[in-house]
């Protein structure tokens, strides 16, 4: 949507940035074609949050569910990425100090948040290579294969807006998936088809996926 919002003015330039790379929630800035903007300017801080807990690992609803908890508007909130008992979290500049000072507990576990330098950690996403065969490329049956999901509950998650196809909701339980896609499923997780690998010896679709993990 930004892309398209610049693209009719050729003195306009468009920058992106999530504060680190892979990011899917991201910050849009507009700024003219002979100036220049570094990753700094953009609004974003990058916590660290520590689980202090000595149970089972807070996962990312834990995460984020405490953060909304505070009052704060998710889109304040970029991306969380959980490592073990860390979570690292985008969060705007304005609300940065407020969630080191006020947030203490996630899930069952207490926690602790600090600003950090997120080129300490070369953060990327884990991808889990996998192979799938599907009757064909239809979104429906595609998120059936990745996620073992039946036909009826893949066309349910895509009627209910839970599916997103390269960050858009899409409503289209026939929708032809390519190369490059990137489909996120509301409650499952998200995947890239990296390739179209050809046609098994009975009929069905092979293809190579990512799987964020």
């Amino acid at each position: 949507m930004a892309r398209e919002m610049a693209r009719p003015f050729n003195t306009v330039s468009l920058g992106l940035s999530g504060g680190f790379e892979g990011s899917e929630r991201q910050v849009a800035a507009f700024f003219p074609e002979w100036d220049c903007i570094e990753p700094e300017d953009y609004p974003i801080v990058m916590l660290k949050i520590t689980d202090k807990g000595w149970g089972k690992a807070l996962n990312h609803r834990d995460y984020l569910g405490a953060l909304l908890g505070l009052g704060i508007k998710r889109e304040k909130l970029g991306d969380l990425v959980v490592r073990d008992k860390i979570c690292l979290a985008a969060v705007h500049r304005d609300i940065a100090g407020f969630v080191e000072t006020n947030l203490e507990r996630a899930g069952r576990s207490s926690v602790t948040a600090a600003r950090v330098d997120i080129k300490d950690f070369g953060l990327k996403p884990l991808l889990e290579e996998k192979r799938i065969t599907a009757a064909s490329l239809r979104l429906d049956g595609v998120i059936g294969s990745v996620f073992n999901l039946s036909r009826s509950k893949s066309v349910e998650l895509i009627a209910a807006e839970r599916v997103r196809l390269n960050w858009e909701v899409c409503n289209q339980t026939n929708k032809a998936l390519q190369e490059g896609d990137i489909i996120s499923v509301k409650g499952k997780g998200k995947f890239k088809v990296k390739e179209i690998a050809g046609v098994t010896k009975k009929g069905r679709t092979a293809a190579v996926i990512y799987k964020y993990v």
